[in-house]
């Protein structure tokens, strides 16, 4: 292990990183606080193999893009790790930071697909049961059309994310209703209460789709709606 100054233009970020860019926060305020405080705890990075930068940041990516932007020095510890122990640091780095569940299970989902670690290493390294990691990589089934219709996905639970991909693999009519109740489903709403909009519309929709009945002119004589004449 090093711990050295580095220019932050020397690193880049690692391409498993797990933080949304939603999740940077105000970078300028962070780097301002490094200037008049210093940086209190180092980054942890590796040397890269991308010959257009020293090293690959795997945890502190906030720490280094407030540097970066700043033009400040970067206090780095390095080590030569793998994948997969760069992917556990991250984890436990997580434990402190407050992940959203969103960047957690998108993370983790491209590390199972990139075989960097097994279901079960993820389960023994968070410290939960397989059923909650497989809520948490739901965030990566959910159809992209809903995803883009929620915006920021930062209050969605494991459990809620569970609830959307079931309901969307249900057909067009749910992923409709889903985008309609897009923005309740991005202040939080609940899983049960998710399913149950979604079945009001849903079922609503169908029950409330006019039919009109035209006689031999073609002029409207009757309307069918909601199950009645």
């Amino acid at each position: 292990m090093e711990v050295i100054t580095v220019n932050p233009r020397e690193c880049t970020r690692w391409p498993l990183a797990d933080r949304s860019g939603f999740e940077f926060g105000d970078l300028h305020n962070l780097a301002e606080d490094i200037k008049k405080n210093g940086q209190i705890e180092p980054i942890l990075a590796r040397p890269s193999q991308n010959k257009d930068y020293k090293y690959e940041v795997i945890t502190g990516s906030r720490r280094w893009k407030a540097c970066l932007e700043a033009d400040i020095p970067l206090i780095a510890i390095i080590k030569p790790l793998t994948d997969a122990r760069a992917a556990i640091a991250q984890i436990k780095e997580n434990e402190k930071t407050g992940l959203s569940n969103y960047s957690r299970g998108i993370s983790y989902s491209i590390l199972l697909k990139n075989k960097i670690l097994s279901q079960e290493q993820l389960v023994s390294s968070l410290g939960v049961s397989r059923s909650k990691l497989q809520s948490l990589i739901c965030f990566a089934k959910i159809p992209e059309s809903v995803m883009d219709a929620i915006g920021n996905p930062e209050r969605i639970s494991a459990r809620s994310a569970n609830s959307i991909y079931s309901l969307s693999k249900k057909g067009e009519d749910h992923i409709n209703a889903l985008i309609e109740i897009a923005e309740k489903i991005k202040l939080g709403l609940a899983s049960y209460d998710i399913e149950e909009a979604v079945k009001n519309i849903v079922a609503g929709k169908q029950d409330l789709t006019d039919n009109d009945i035209r006689n031999s002119k073609g002029e409207v004589i009757a309307r069918w709606r909601m199950g009645s004449l």
